[in-house]
């Protein structure tokens, strides 16, 4: 078990278990860290034994669409859909521009359609090479999306679009908010869960791990 302990002026200790199965544990000087591992070791052990599974998953290819495609390193980046493969340039930022691309124009018409049936009007759509969300929505009304969307199943990818679009009524997590995603994406729930397992699916993906390194 790969422990990291962060000492901070916190009134209560914090457990949590990251993507690449490292335990965190947050907690104030003099805290008893041992006796805190051991009364969650259950709960931890699932955890671990749940990433070890998603590992053994994220390391059988490219995730694009919710699928694992053959990698293929060449000169040029280039995703073929019909015989799922992608095709790895030596140049991580070549690779991810190409994504973006893809992405892009996926992600247009969505926030087109559904921004039209929700009555809203969205800023500037940028596409973000990010490593903490899979999207966010400006005070400005500017909707940014993670290239790692990609990665998705379409129907999780939409689920996104509609959620980030309803941040331009409620700029919260209110139950207004989940009242008005609801209707657009009544199964949210499963939604929010999915991607919990596709974030952690990425995180310990060799080849995504490449492109957020730069390639080194």
């Amino acid at each position: 078990m790969r422990l990291r302990v962060r000492r901070r002026p916190v009134k209560y200790a914090r457990l949590e278990v990251r993507p690449d199965g490292t335990v965190l544990v947050t907690a104030p000087d003099g805290f008893d860290v041992d006796n805190l591992i051991e009364r969650h070791r259950g709960w931890l052990e699932g955890k671990l034994a749940k990433i070890g599974e998603l590992r053994e998953i994220a390391e059988s290819g490219f995730p694009i669409n919710g699928e694992f495609y053959q990698v293929i390193h060449g000169r040029k980046p280039k995703v073929h859909e019909q015989f799922k493969t992608v095709v790895l340039s030596p140049n991580p930022n070549d690779v991810v521009d190409c994504l973006k691309r893809i992405l892009r124009k996926e992600l247009l018409p969505l926030v087109d359609s559904y921004a039209w049936g929700m009555g809203v009007e969205p800023g500037k759509v940028y596409i973000r090479h990010q490593k903490s969300r899979w999207g966010s929505c400006s005070p400005k009304g500017n909707l940014n999306f993670n290239v790692r969307l990609i990665a998705l199943p379409r129907e999780l990818r939409e689920y996104v679009v509609i959620h980030e679009l309803v941040h331009l009524k409620h700029m919260n997590h209110s139950k207004a908010f989940w009242e008005l995603v609801g209707e657009f994406y009544p199964d949210y729930k499963t939604a929010r869960r999915e991607l919990k397992k596709w974030w952690t699916i990425v995180e310990l993906n060799p080849h995504w791990k490449w492109l957020a390194r730069g390639g080194v």
